[in-house]
């Protein structure tokens, strides 16, 4: 832990396997051999879910060889995604737990030769000077206190012509809490578009577009919404992250109305590294 980046605590449980194991058995799925598919909306911590993180993935054309760094990468889902895209992805995250398991299920979804997952925070990789061609960062801003330093990190990794794609919830940090990344305002840093724009030039990049994604959030937060309300035999335990506490529900009330309220809006930034991008 160190000054720049705030406490994660909120992530780590200790449990987490346990209940991604059980909710794999719950599905029909074998933990020690499976599809990445197969764990569908559970390990995509962000909204929207799988629908945007292969909108991220198209977003930055994703593909066969890209070297993608995902900063804040969790239990590895969007990592899995590019990988079976035929990218090499290196995730880094500093919550053991998620580090941990993400390899684990790396591997027993046979991805563990194309991802590298490393415990080590987003403004200090240890990694080499333009190593990557693309680099994502998705809902991980709300929990970073200095973004530009992690910005200043990734424009470093990358390779000029290279792209950086931030999926972020932007807006106000005056929010009803709890939200799903945090129990209270003090451990929030939800900024706006203006401010990201304006880190992501100073650490030397060029914002090349945003699209927001309100409606298309919403419309996945309304079924996700209606799966949990549902808790019957059909009911889907891979349906909703099992990242979140117990006061999952009581932050997902809080997401969806400030989104519906326009105070949180989903966007995904683009920018690029200036440079000739090779075809």
């Amino acid at each position: 832990m160190n000054s720049i980046e705030p406490s994660f605590d909120r992530y780590t449980s200790g449990t987490l396997r346990d209940r991604v194991f059980a909710a794999l058995r719950s599905a029909g799925v074998n933990p020690q051999a499976f599809k990445p598919a197969e764990l569908r909306e559970a390990d995509h911590f962000h909204t929207g879910g799988l629908q945007a993180t292969s909108f991220v993935a198209n977003s930055l054309e994703l593909g066969a060889g890209t070297r993608v760094l995902d900063v804040g990468a969790g239990l590895g889902g969007p990592a899995r995604c590019f990988a079976m895209r035929g990218a090499l992805v290196t995730g880094v995250d500093i919550t053991a737990e998620f580090v941990d398991l993400a390899r684990e299920l790396d591997a027993n979804c046979a991805l563990d030769r194309s991802i590298t997952m490393l415990r080590r925070p987003g403004h200090d990789t240890g990694l080499a000077d333009a190593s990557f061609d693309a680099a994502v960062l998705m809902h991980v801003g709300m929990n970073l206190a200095d973004k530009p330093s992690v910005f200043a990190e990734v424009w470093r990794l990358l390779r000029p012509g290279a792209v950086f794609g931030i999926y972020d919830l932007m807006g106000t940090n005056n929010l009803s809490y709890p939200m799903p990344w945090a129990e209270r305002a003090e451990a929030s840093f939800v900024e706006s578009a203006a401010d990201y724009a304006g880190a992501l030039a100073d650490a030397g990049f060029a914002v090349t577009g945003q699209v927001e994604r309100t409606v298309e959030v919403l419309e996945v937060l309304e079924v996700l919404e209606q799966m949990r309300g549902a808790l019957t035999a059909g009911f889907d335990p891979l349906a909703t992250p099992l990242v979140l506490r117990e006061d999952g529900p009581a932050a997902m009330a809080n997401l969806s109305a400030a989104i519906t309220s326009r105070q949180l809006v989903p966007r995904l930034m683009l920018a690029s590294k200036p440079g000739d991008r090779p075809a």
